[in-house]
């Protein structure tokens, strides 16, 4: 099967490498590519991966890519997920040594922030890995004392704790719905004291009515802002059209093939659908 514009996505054969229980119904997982011909994926793509090789579940799951590590031919890409149905509760049973295959990088990613700007990348839930994928990249760069990185979560067990302390220099501040850790609130409260300096890029990714209330901040304020949204996706690469939302000017497109990621001027409020 092709893309509207002809491209025909192919498999990348893989293998799971390391899986470990990270957080209440959170896992992380590295999946060893060992023969990799793409380029390094975008902060901000994601992959497809196949979850049976049966009819059962049929369709691929979408996962934004949290890590990504070449040597020489090979590859590890890492995604960090929670389970939430029949498809990732039968992705917490694998084990090291299956044999996986996925889809991608895919979709448009995250356009860097020009050098020396002040970055603000804030999380909600699972939305975290893409931002993570953006700290190591601007880490990579030396660049890692430009950023901020806000993640907010309901409560404590659900937090990712490990991730946060790999970044030197990137100054991380989390908070918990029920306050048990971090700051009590959500991650728009530790957002709105940072919002006054100009020159500031935003980056966020998270539950659509997270990056609403986000984006209603930032309204009229002059930054810069790039979302990652969520969608339902079924075929990942453009052709089912499953995942269209409303994009100022453009009328409705795909978030797997014209995003996940938009400008911040991209969206309206019928982005969001009846949130």
């Amino acid at each position: 099967m092709c893309t509207p514009d002809g491209i025909k996505p192919a498999l990348t054969a893989a293998v799971v490498s390391q899986h470990e229980l990270v957080g209440t119904g959170l896992w992380r997982m590295a999946l060893s590519v060992p023969t990799w011909s793409g380029k390094e994926p975008e902060p901000g793509q994601f992959i497809m991966l196949r979850v049976s090789e049966g009819f059962e579940p049929l369709l691929a799951r979408p996962f934004g890519v949290a890590g990504f590590e070449r040597n020489g031919e090979s590859a590890v890409i890492e995604i960090i997920y929670r389970v939430v149905g029949r498809g990732t509760g039968l992705m917490a049973r694998w084990v090291p040594g299956r044999e996986a295959s996925f889809l991608g990088p895919l979709g448009r990613g995250f356009t860097l922030p020009p050098e020396g700007s002040r970055t603000i990348l804030v999380a909600g839930g699972v939305g975290l890995p893409p931002l993570l994928a953006m700290a190591r990249r601007l880490s990579a760069l030396g660049r890692a004392r430009e950023v901020t990185l806000l993640y907010g979560e309901s409560s404590r067990d659900r937090l990712l704790h490990l991730e946060l302390r790999t970044f030197p220099g990137v100054g991380t501040f989390t908070c918990t719905e029920d306050g048990s850790c971090g700051t009590a609130g959500l991650v728009t409260d530790l957002l709105a004291p940072r919002l006054d300096e100009k020159g500031t890029h935003l980056f966020v990714c998270g539950p659509s009515p997270m990056i609403k209330a986000v984006r209603g901040m930032v309204a009229g304020r002059g930054l810069a802002a790039q979302y990652s949204l969520e969608a339902r996706m079924a075929c990942g690469f453009g052709v089912c059209s499953g995942c269209a939302v409303m994009i100022a000017g453009r009328g409705y497109v795909r978030v797997c093939r014209e995003g996940p990621v938009f400008d911040g001027d991209e969206l309206t409020e019928e982005s969001f659908g009846d949130i």
